[in-house]
């Protein structure tokens, strides 16, 4: 899988490399030899790769020989969209994000050389619309929103109360802003928050924190001692900000819980994963997709001449085409070789690939059980 820089290939990978990052690795390089195996399964050669590692905080040219060849590069998880996009324009290459959904993404509107940057995954935001649709589906139209401020959770905030208000959701708030920040450490602070419900009888609280954060701990001790809201310890409902692999171990509770099921995916999901669970023994993460999708991706944009854009920059990506019918690996190749534009099936999205625009994919959330 791995070839050498020496060779000048023009696809090259950048792994992030920092002492935190081996579980994030694994989990691309698992999915990313999956992928590779299904073009080898169609008789395909893979292409050449230069695979490179990135420490936190370094400038990915560091790591990039100068040379003409490279025209594809493999962006690391959560990239800094402004870096790769300066890099993108300076060196005349197409940057693929194999794994981009937060906050960044809403930079990519007024980025300059956004058209050589391409997502590969779904924008979280797909998957605060299940959850939005889920809780008014189940009738919790009227909530209030907390956030421990140092909770990954709280990211999410501002977005589902601007989904949920546009669904016809009302948030309570005896704050300036809907969003009522609670260090759980203040005791104060945290007694103010817990009046607040009282005094509301909000029936739903959608908490953005971890379900073992000391806020949602602290909070669901007092709800399974009545003291947390009107009607507790049955009630307030709770809505989870957590990815749905964070909710795997929430606590069992005498009130309902919703949260999200699975993030936003493709529809080719469920082959994929039994595919991957036959192989590792566990269950795929969504960065396990999108390491099996740009594998993929850059075995068929290597096997035939790659597109200039009109200005007669690269477009190494310039042979997708998202309103097409999504076909086969196999058959990608045929169409790929015959000069044709396509839409490779996929498994972390649904494969609209655009420059500057995230994907979608299906979300499901609901209560859980």
């Amino acid at each position: 899988m791995v070839a050498s820089g020496l060779n000048r290939p023009r696809l090259a990978v950048l792994l992030p490399m920092g002492h935190r990052d081996a579980a994030l690795r694994q989990d691309f390089l698992q999915g990313f030899r999956l992928g590779q195996s299904s073009v080898e399964a169609c008789g395909e050669s893979f292409p050449p790769v230069a695979w490179h590692g990135l420490n936190s905080g370094e400038a990915p040219e560091a790591q990039l020989m100068p040379s003409s060849e490279l025209k594809l590069l493999v962006a690391p998880p959560s990239a800094d969209l402004r870096t790769f996009a300066a890099l993108a324009v300076e060196r005349d290459l197409t940057v693929l994000l194999p794994f981009q959904r937060g906050q960044s993404l809403d930079t990519l509107r007024g980025l300059e050389g956004r058209e050589r940057l391409w997502p590969l995954v779904p924008s979280q935001q797909e998957d605060l619309k299940a959850m939005v649709a889920a809780a008014m589906e189940a009738g919790w139209g009227r909530a209030m929103v907390v956030e421990a401020p140092s909770a990954l959770e709280s990211t999410s905030s501002k977005g589902f109360v601007e989904l949920f208000q546009a669904a016809g959701g009302i948030v309570e708030s005896y704050e300036a802003e809907p969003v009522q920040r609670v260090d759980p450490s203040n005791d104060r602070r945290l007694q103010r928050f817990k009046d607040d419900m009282a005094w509301s009888w909000v029936p739903t609280v959608v908490v953005a924190d971890a379900p073992d954060g000391p806020l949602s701990q602290q909070l669901r001790a007092e709800q399974q001692q009545g003291r947390f809201g009107g009607g507790a310890p049955r009630t307030p409902n709770w809505i989870w900000l957590t990815e749905a692999e964070g909710l795997q171990d929430a606590p069992e509770v005498p009130w309902q819980q919703l949260g999200l099921r699975h993030p936003a995916r493709g529809d080719a999901w469920s082959d994929f994963q039994e595919n991957f669970q036959q192989h590792t023994g566990a269950a795929p993460s969504l960065l396990a997709g999108a390491g099996f999708d740009t594998a993929r991706l850059l075995a068929l944009a290597d096997a035939a001449p790659l597109q200039l854009s009109d200005d007669g920059t690269n477009d190494a990506m310039g042979w997708l085409d998202p309103d097409q019918e999504a076909v086969p690996i196999c058959e990608a190749f045929d169409q790929r070789r015959r000069g044709e534009r396509l839409r490779l099936q996929a498994v972390a999205s649904d494969s609209r690939f655009r420059a500057g625009q995230a994907p979608s994919g299906q979300a499901i959330a609901g209560l859980i059980e």
